[in-house]
């Protein structure tokens, strides 16, 4: 499964977008990997696959969006991709 982690401000000072890719990675493990990543127009975003399907699927969102809060980032959306806009970290654990 696809899921887009979206940046809709510039991250803080001390944090770089390589961060939150190393975090993310950290977060699923084996079971995904971050594929690619963008900016522009003062966003940003990682492309993260999932390995699983199902219920395993919205486990390792829930994941993602728990280290992003556990980051002190929880207002990046994650948009898994049945979804059209996504939701803040935040909303999702």
């Amino acid at each position: 499964m696809f899921v887009e982690i979206i940046g809709d401000q510039p991250l803080p000072d001390a944090v770089d977008r390589d961060d939150v890719e190393d975090l993310l990675e950290q977060a699923i493990g084996d079971e995904g990997s971050v594929t690619g990543a963008g900016t522009g127009d003062g966003r940003w975003h990682l492309d993260v696959e999932v390995d699983t399907a199902g219920r395993q699927a919205q486990l390792l969102v829930r994941r993602l969006a728990q280290a992003l809060v556990d980051a002190e980032l929880g207002w990046v959306r994650v948009r898994p991709e049945a979804e059209d806009t996504g939701l803040p970290a935040s909303a999702l654990v």
